[in-house]
């Protein structure tokens, strides 16, 4: 395996640390996620999308997580809720994650609610969404940055010796520290892969890496896995039965052993 940019951070690479089973409509489809061994499970906040859920079922799925740490099994392990939202506001994201509690993250998937990030307190774990054309090139910011300060950023980070682990030297002000950056395709949910081998990952936005998402199922996730090497994988449409909505428990299972297995080679 020849796969020059990844050979800097081959020794500090382990599996992906999140694996995340997104657009979970209710406890039941929280229950398949959990045990397939997904880490993090989502919900859609934003009323627009086919598999959005409100307040009352988010917190439904809230407490399927909670059920897993309090369970007695000897695998019991904590379960990260996380709620995706596109264009509400600071204070909305925040009311809403402090409401649904259990350490929920805030996914912020659209303009609106990247603009929101400097009025979301740092105790609210952000996941920044940025999208990628189908030649894999990124056309979104990073948190806090204009397009010439990406470009020069960028440029610094991936020059310096440690790449995207080199310290960041934020400046005093709004929030623009993110916990990760997501990576998906222009039309979230669709199911439409981009061009993997093309990606250059920004290196240097978040404090835990980046996650990979937009077309994976469980029969790709492992070439992705292995040749991009990210710290997550968020999987939405590609573990869904035939309604599009419902996740399969079968394809759940599938796409986590898969990813597991991958990482292990």
């Amino acid at each position: 395996n020849n796969n020059n940019n990844n050979n800097n951070n081959n020794n500090a690479w382990g599996p992906p640390s999140v694996v995340k089973i997104c657009g979970v409509t209710s406890s039941e489809d929280c229950r398949r996620a959990i045990d397939a061994g997904a880490s993090h499970v989502g919900m859609i906040l934003w009323p627009k999308s086919k598999r959005s859920v409100d307040i009352a079922r988010a917190k439904e799925i809230v407490e399927e997580c909670k059920k897993e740490e309090a369970s007695s099994g000897k695998k019991k392990r904590a379960i990260t809720p996380v709620a995706v939202f596109v264009d509400e506001d600071g204070k909305t994201i925040t009311k809403i994650c402090e409401e649904l509690g259990y350490n929920t993250h805030a996914q912020l998937h659209g303009d609106g609610a990247r603009a929101a990030l400097a009025d979301i307190p740092n105790k609210i774990k952000a996941i920044w969404v940025c999208s990628a054309d189908e030649t894999g090139k990124i056309v979104t910011n990073m948190p806090g940055e204009s397009e010439e300060e990406l470009v020069s950023r960028r440029r610094e980070m991936l020059s310096g010796e440690k790449g995207w682990r080199a310290p960041i030297d934020w400046v005093n002000g709004p929030r623009k520290t993110v916990d990760y950056v997501l990576i998906d395709g222009i039309n979230a949910g669709s199911g439409e892969k981009f061009e993997w081998e093309n990606l250059k990952v920004p290196r240097g936005c978040s404090r835990k890496g980046w996650i990979l998402a937009g077309g994976l199922t469980p029969e790709n996730c492992s070439e992705a896995v292995m040749v991009l090497k990210p710290n997550g994988v968020d999987v939405a449409s590609g573990v869904c039965d035939e309604t599009g909505v419902v996740k399969s428990k079968e394809k759940c299972d599938a796409f986590v052993s898969n990813v597991r297995a991958a990482a292990a080679k």
